[in-house]
């Protein structure tokens, strides 16, 4: 009874010590994609519509092919984004193609990972992307803002976003 008063600071100090093991067992590291060799299997248009008829798309493959038919900034986070998101962005890529042609390779310059958007931003609710196009002729920069505009009206806001960032800011409509 003498050091009664010591249990609620011992349990308290045992409570905080058991949540700093919980968070330290539950941190999981940025997901970093690394590009592989283009070694890969070379498919015919043939044998692609053969492919996308036997075994549609899931998800996680939709995601897997925008990440791999783009480049991203280092620091970029995109696994979390929302399915509907992921197909816009291979329709955006559609767009860079055919504008720059196929050689050209689209950069992702922000998903939800930068600290300088907008407090109600819609990256940090992975409804939006932003895509590069600082370093496009202007001609070209107009023309793949027109078709991204059209491409996706009624289902996602495409924005030129001027000034030293510039780039191509695309989110979901409620």
């Amino acid at each position: 009874m003498k050091y009664l008063y010591l249990i609620a600071p011992i349990l308290a100090l045992a409570a905080l010590v058991s949540v700093y093991f919980l968070i330290q067992t539950n941190k999981r590291p940025v997901p970093h994609y690394e590009f592989k060799a283009q070694d890969e299997i070379v498919w015919s248009p043939e044998d692609y519509y053969k492919h996308l008829k036997a075994k549609p798309f899931t998800q996680r493959e939709v995601h897997r092919l925008l990440v791999r038919r783009t480049l991203q900034k280092p620091g970029v986070y995109l696994e979390s984004l929302e399915p509907a998101l992921d197909s816009a962005g291979i329709e955006i890529v559609n767009i860079y193609h055919k504008v720059l042609g196929d050689d050209y390779t689209p950069v992702i310059t922000s998903g939800n990972d930068w600290p300088y958007h907008t407090r109600f931003s819609k990256h940090y609710a992975n409804k939006a992307l932003d895509f590069r196009i600082k370093f496009i002729p202007v001609e070209k920069r107009r023309e793949i803002v027109e078709r991204c505009q059209k491409q996706l009206e009624g289902r996602f806001r495409v924005l030129w976003e001027k000034g030293d960032a510039e780039h191509l800011h695309v989110e979901m409509l409620e």
